[in-house]
């Protein structure tokens, strides 16, 4: 949980009035803590303490004493019982849904994480006691709670409301070209998809350097290779197809692309060369 400076600054505030409280009520025994004995003896301010506390009362109370009786200013303050101190940790925890912290303790609880610094060591080991004094009122199962050590909490299970179909959609059938077995590829493309995987395998063995691949028109852009000792080099557009004669099947314009690269040539009357990688796989097998 984040805090905040202002927060922070709160918290310091607090404690130094708590802790005065519990120094003057221990050194000017046996005369009754009141408020002008604790404003003779204290550095704090009547200000102060009622901007943090709002009155005199609820600051002792924090302090884990038990607050004067109204209108009888002389009464002295006595310790809170240790039961009132664990069952208010037992409430924090019902409330917040979880082990109540020393945040959540400053923040929520009637008292001061104080109280049960002092007299249990710390917070953690106070909501050990309150399980040891108070089994009945720990609660056994709330969202985001932790699990002390022993104890076993079960989470209720909630089982969601799905909508099932009235009619199981028909299985679809999975289709495969014809076995070739090359290199990590078992089957033949059947599709333009595996057309460029298939010329992304042997793309540098055939003389291309690809520079990107894209789902605009034309799929591809690059360099080919003019030379058989690898001096020249020329720009080249390229259109993957499953057959090359898709390509004039899905409209595309000769004049903004250079090659079309296709699992099978199918069109003798293309504009524009054509590499048939089932043809250029059977010399590459053969190498």
């Amino acid at each position: 949980m984040n805090v905040s400076p202002k927060e922070n600054d709160m918290t310091d505030a607090k404690s130094e009035i708590i802790s005065e409280i519990i120094r003057v009520s221990n050194h000017v025994a046996p005369e009754p803590l009141t408020q002008r004995v604790f404003k003779r003896n204290s550095k704090i301010s009547d200000s102060k303490l009622r901007y943090y506390f709002g009155t005199f009362n609820k600051a002792v109370q924090a302090a884990g004493l038990t607050p004067n009786p109204i209108n009888i200013p002389v009464s002295g303050y006595q310790k809170i019982d240790d039961d009132i101190l664990l069952k208010d940790l037992g409430r924090l925890w019902q409330e917040q849904g979880r082990r109540p912290t020393e945040a959540t303790i400053s923040s929520n609880g009637t008292y001061s994480p104080r109280p049960y610094r002092v007299r249990w060591g710390s917070v953690a080991k106070a909501l050990v006691e309150f399980e040891r004094r108070f089994p009945d009122n720990v609660p056994s199962s709330a969202p985001g709670s932790e699990v002390s050590a022993g104890a076993h909490v079960t989470k209720p299970l909630v089982i969601p409301e799905t909508h099932k179909p009235k009619a199981k959609a028909p299985s679809r059938r999975l289709l495969f070209g014809e076995p070739i077995d090359f290199r990590g590829l078992r089957y033949a493309p059947i599709n333009e998809q595996g057309v460029v995987y298939l010329f992304g395998m042997v793309s540098r063995e055939l003389g291309f350097l690809i520079e990107s691949v894209r789902t605009d028109f034309p799929d591809s852009e690059g360099k080919r290779c003019t030379s058989l000792n690898g001096t020249t080099w020329e720009h080249v557009r390229i259109e993957f197809e499953y057959k090359s004669s898709n390509f004039n099947e899905h409209g595309h314009d000769p004049e903004q692309c250079d090659l079309i690269v296709c699992w099978l040539h199918d069109w003798a009357e293309s504009p524009l060369e054509v590499l048939e990688l089932k043809s250029e796989l059977r010399k590459l097998s053969s190498k």
